[in-house]
C-alpha cells in the first residue's frame, strides 16, 4: 500500500474516506456523495447545475447524473427560471429531512476522522502528508490489515 506519491496517496485516501462515510450514512439510505449534494443545496438555498458544480467541484455531467437521482429520491425540486434552458434546483421538505436525519451519523465519521487527523498531526518525523493519508486509508481497514499495514510500512522504511 505504501507509495511515496501524493497523488495515489491521496486517491487512496479520498476512496478509503468516501467508503467510511458511506458505512456511516448507510442506514440513512444515502451515500456521501447525495449528502454532500444536499448540504450544497442547504447552504446555498437553491442553485443552478452550474452553480452546484461550482460548489461542490464536480463537473456538470457529474451534477446532473447525481441530481437526477435525487430527484426521483424526492429530496430535491426544480424550479423554473427566466431562461427556459436553466432550471433551478431546491432541497425538497423531504430532502430537508432526509439531511437532518443524516447529519447525525456522518457527525459521528466526521469526528472519527478528525480525531484521527488530530493523532497523527501531533507526531514529529517522516513525511506528514504521506502519513496522515496512510492513516486516513487505515481507518477502513480491521485492526489486523491496520497492523499488518503498519508492518509493511516499517519494513520499508
Amino acid at each position: 500500500m505504501f507509495t511515496d506519491c501524493y497523488g495515489t496517496q491521496l486517491r487512496r485516501s479520498a476512496r478509503a474516506l468516501t467508503r467510511l462515510y458511506d458505512e456511516a450514512l448507510k442506514g440513512d439510505g444515502i451515500l456521501l456523495t447525495q449528502f454532500s449534494l444536499l448540504r450544497a443545496l442547504d447552504r446555498l438555498g437553491s442553485a443552478t447545475f452550474h452553480e452546484l458544480a461550482e460548489e461542490v467541484a464536480l463537473d456538470k455531467t457529474t451534477i446532473s447524473r447525481n441530481v437526477k437521482v435525487l430527484h426521483i429520491a424526492g429530496w430535491v425540486e426544480f424550479e423554473n427560471t427566466e431562461d427556459l434552458r436553466e432550471k433551478r434546483i431546491l432541497l425538497s421538505s423531504a430532502g430537508a429531512e432526509k439531511l437532518a436525519t443524516a447529519t447525525t451519523n456522518w457527525r459521528i465519521a466526521q469526528n472519527r476522522i478528525r480525531e484521527s487527523a488530530k493523532e497523527m498531526f501531533s507526531k514529529q518525523g517522516g513525511d506528514p502528508l504521506i502519513e496522515a493519508l496512510e492513516k486516513f486509508q487505515m481507518l477502513t481497514l480491521s485492526d489486523a490489515q491496520a497492523e499488518a499495514t503498519r508492518r509493511r510500512r516499517k519494513a520499508k522504511s
